[in-house]
């Protein structure tokens, strides 16, 4: 099943390669405060990480007019939580083809809409991701720095692994360990709102 399954990555990997050229130098840099949409791409699977973008989408709605969020679940089904407002999609296992390309009908609509700009929040290598941020028509685009071949972002965000700040032996708090996912979209709106919005 594990040589059935390299056949087929290897095999999405060359129609990724294929079908979805990286353009060159054609990015409009755009201002977090400035943007009129976003589109927010990440890993879906674990509750915590859904509540941290959550929370997130929730402090930016006030600033910019269009957020739509389209989640990752590594699983077959989606799981409760997942049942959210018209703004969060949704895509799992069952919605890949049999070379992991998403073909669900949010993912499409998805990857269609002209975003400002468009995170991907994902923290390890998924072909099904890199196929979203590919086809994707967004401006600008921005993920977790990659030495993999191609990416197709236009700024990339070298997060760390990182140990807990408060290393000392006190055992009456407890160290609060960093989550990853939070570290990179720290990361990433830092980033965003220092750049100089590409003028028309």
């Amino acid at each position: 099943m594990e040589f059935i399954n390299n056949l087929k990555y290897k095999y999405g990997l060359y129609r990724l390669r294929k079908d979805f050229r990286k353009p060159e130098n054609n990015a409009i840099v755009c201002n977090l405060r400035d943007a009129k949409s976003l589109g927010i791409l990440f890993n879906a699977t674990k509750e915590e990480d859904f509540v941290i973008v959550r929370d997130f989408v929730h402090k930016w709605r006030k600033f910019i007019p269009e957020i739509i969020i389209l989640g990752f679940v590594a699983q077959k089904e989606l799981s409760n939580y997942h049942i959210q407002p018209l703004d969060y999609k949704f895509f799992c296992y069952k919605d890949l083809n049999w070379y992991f390309k998403p073909n669900e009908d949010s993912v499409k609509d998805f990857v269609q809409k002209e975003f400002d700009i468009l995170m991907d929040l994902n923290l390890t290598e998924n072909l099904s991701v890199r196929f979203v941020v590919a086809e994707s028509v967004a401006l600008f685009k921005t993920g977790r720095y990659c030495e993999i071949e191609p990416n197709y972002y236009d700024l990339m965000i070298n997060v760390l692994d990182k140990k807990p700040l408060d290393e000392s032996d006190n055992d009456e708090e407890p160290v609060e360990e960093i989550n990853p996912l939070r570290e990179l979209l720290d990361q990433t709106e830092y980033y965003l709102k220092m750049l100089k919005t590409t003028k028309d």
